[in-house]
């Protein structure tokens, strides 16, 4: 690989207009990414259970996830080097799928009781390192050739489409092994990366003109942290997952211990997916068009602190769970949470933009955010054994609260802000 070399300059190069071609290939991308952790996180330790397999050795699956959490450590490699015969972000692009696609085949081919917790964990690591690195050059790919009008529909395809792949990789899995057998789910499961590294190949990257050398060097983390709000962005990304999630993290768990049967729990959370891929992402990317990202950024926030309430009080009644008010909450808090990620990363992407090392700066703001989701989440669980469910619930709505009234004041209205 050789060394790319990276500017400063305040105006990013133009390429020209998306293609359908381009569209299909980062939605595919986007799907075919979360598929690995859906499988990791929620179909295997299902089947692996069901095998037999002890919750001791399940309780490494989780390390599955912690690729995308310090992906930024490695995203400056990612903008730096590539093969110019492959172009920029075909070079990674292309030989990570490829290796998603092999892990997903040689788990399919092996079967979940003949490979065993290990081999699988194994292949579910690379898989998810290779997804993990993927992602920044396809933000990258996202923040270069999407024009300012297109990046909320884009960013909607980002946050949509790897919702999507997880449901897959998790729930669709599962539902899959009843009609095909395991093997035959995690075959199936293979499709989507086959489908994107075919767009990929497929696809010749034109070369965007080549910015002037900067004498910053190199894109880096220094550099993400000496632009002009970059730590604004940091900060609205952090408080949007933290809202996000005191809106609906412990739902699942409220339910049950309200005596909700299992199944009822896994269709209300799955009709809370589609309406957080549907109307929280695609809403979300068309009112960001409407009314701007800032806005839907605070209405999201809204929607997540209105979850967290409605949560608080069905807590107290924990015994006579009002169907109605767990539809609204679920509602609220999927809505929230789908349209404040979109309109955050909408806002990342725009600020990648206006640089020259897209793939870094996003993925920094990513990885703030899925930090955010994961600490939140454990947080509040954790609280929630201390302080009751109703306890946790009100520390979320306070997190949610301060967010709000913080995304105010996150960044100065100038015209550098991203915000």
């Amino acid at each position: 690989m050789n060394a790319a070399d990276v500017s400063t300059q305040s105006a990013p190069p133009m390429a020209p207009p998306p293609t359908p071609h381009l569209w299909l290939l980062i939605a595919c991308l986007y799907v075919s990414q979360g598929v690995p952790f859906g499988v990791a996180m929620e179909a295997l330790p299902a089947i692996l259970r069901r095998e037999g397999a002890s919750l001791a050795s399940l309780a490494l699956l989780p390390l599955v996830g912690l690729p995308w959490v310090v992906k930024f450590l490695w995203a400056s490699l990612v903008d730096n080097h590539h093969m110019v015969a492959l172009g920029r972000r075909r070079s990674w692009i292309v030989p990570m799928q490829a290796i998603v696609l092999a892990c997903l085949m040689v788990a399919a081919l092996l079967g979940v009781r003949e490979a065993g917790v290990p081999v699988l964990l194994a292949l579910m690591v690379a898989a998810s390192l290779a997804s993990a690195t993927q992602d920044i050059a396809t933000d990258g790919l996202t923040a270069e050739r999407f024009g300012p009008a297109q990046l909320s529909r884009a960013n909607a395809l980002q946050v949509g489409g790897t919702m999507v792949g997880f449901f897959a990789g998790g729930a669709g899995c599962l539902m899959l092994s009843g009609w095909l057998g395991t093997r035959g789910a995690i075959a199936a499961l293979t499709l989507p990366a086959a489908a994107s590294l075919a767009l990929a190949m497929a696809w010749p990257e034109p070369r965007l003109p080549v910015p002037q050398v900067a004498r910053a060097g190199r894109a880096s983390l220094a550099g993400f942290v000496r632009r002009r709000g970059s730590v604004a962005l940091m900060a609205a990304a952090l408080l949007s997952a933290l809202a996000a999630v005191s809106g609906y993290g412990l739902s699942r768990l409220l339910l049950v211990d309200g005596g909700w049967p299992l199944d009822q729990v896994g269709r209300l959370g799955m009709a809370g997916g589609l309406v957080t891929v549907l109307v929280g992402c695609g809403g979300g990317a068309w009112l960001v068009q409407q009314i701007g990202a800032r806005r839907v950024f605070c209405l999201g926030l809204a929607c997540a602190a209105g979850a967290a309430a409605i949560w608080l009080l069905l807590a107290r009644q924990l015994h006579d769970l009002p169907l109605a008010g767990v539809i609204a909450a679920t509602l609220l808090g999927s809505f929230g949470a789908g349209s404040a990620s979109v309109a955050v990363m909408t806002l990342a992407m725009r600020f990648a933009r206006a640089g020259t090392q897209t793939a870094t700066d996003v993925t920094v703001i990513q990885s703030t955010r899925d930090t955010g989701e994961m600490l939140g989440g454990a947080s509040l669980t954790a609280l929630a054994g201390a302080v009751g469910f109703a306890g946790s619930f009100g520390i979320g709505l306070a997190i949610a609260g301060v967010a709000l009234l913080g995304a105010r004041y996150l960044a100065p209205g100038t015209r550098e802000s991203p915000l």
